[in-house]
C-alpha cells in the first residue's frame, strides 16, 4: 500500500525486460539467471522474448504451486536452477521429483502441475515456445477441461459409493 492507504500500481515483469538483460540486439538477447533470480517471495520474472519464444525464471516459495493446467499452443522446458521441482501430470506415472540441472519439456497441449516440496525457495528457468497464432485461451485449466470434468465426476460418485 502506497501512502495514504491508495495501492501502489504493481510494474508490469515483461515491462522490466529489457532492463533485465545484459546485451540486445536484432537477433541476441542475453541475461543471467544469477543476477534475476528472485528467492524471498514468489515471481515471474521474464527474462528474454523473441517472436516465437521466451525465457522466464518462475522462482516458487516452499510449498507454492500451480493448479493441473496445459498450454494448448506452447512447448515448455523447465530447468532447475535451484530447489526442487515436483512435477505431476494426469498420466501414469507422471509424478517425479527432479534437482539442480535436471529438467522436464512438456509437449504443447499437456498438462501438468509444478510444485516446490521445500524446503528452500525454486527456482526454475523456463523455456517455452510462442505459436504463430495464439490460441484462444494460452492456458487451460485440467478442471475446465472435459476429461477433467468427467474424472472429478468418477470421484464424486466414488465418494458416494463410500
Amino acid at each position: 500500500m502506497a501512502e495514504g492507504g491508495a495501492q501502489s500500481q504493481q510494474p508490469n515483469p515483461r515491462d522490466q525486460m529489457i532492463e533485465r538483460q545484459m546485451f540486445r540486439n536484432k537477433g541476441w538477447q542475453v541475461a543471467s539467471i544469477v543476477e534475476n533470480a528472485v528467492t524471498e517471495r514468489n515471481a515471474f520474472v521474464p527474462l528474454t522474448q523473441q517472436d516465437e519464444s521466451a525465457v522466464i525464471l518462475n522462482c516458487y516459495q516452499p510449498g507454492q504451486a500451480d493448479e493441473m493446467h496445459c498450454h494448448p499452443g506452447e512447448e515448455h522446458t523447465f530447468l532447475v536452477w535451484q530447489g526442487k521441482l515436483h512435477l505431476t501430470g494426469v498420466e501414469s506415472g507422471e509424478d517425479l521429483v527432479l534437482g539442480p540441472g535436471q529438467f522436464v519439456h512438456i509437449d504443447a497441449g499437456y498438462y501438468y502441475r509444478l510444485h516446490n516440496p521445500g524446503p528452500d525457495p525454486a527456482v526454475y528457468c523456463q523455456f517455452r515456445t510462442l505459436p504463430a497464432r495464439p490460441p484462444k485461451r494460452r492456458i487451460v485449466f485440467f478442471r475446465e477441461s472435459a476429461r477433467g470434468k468427467r474424472a472429478a465426476a468418477a470421484e464424486a460418485a466414488a465418494e458416494k459409493r463410500g
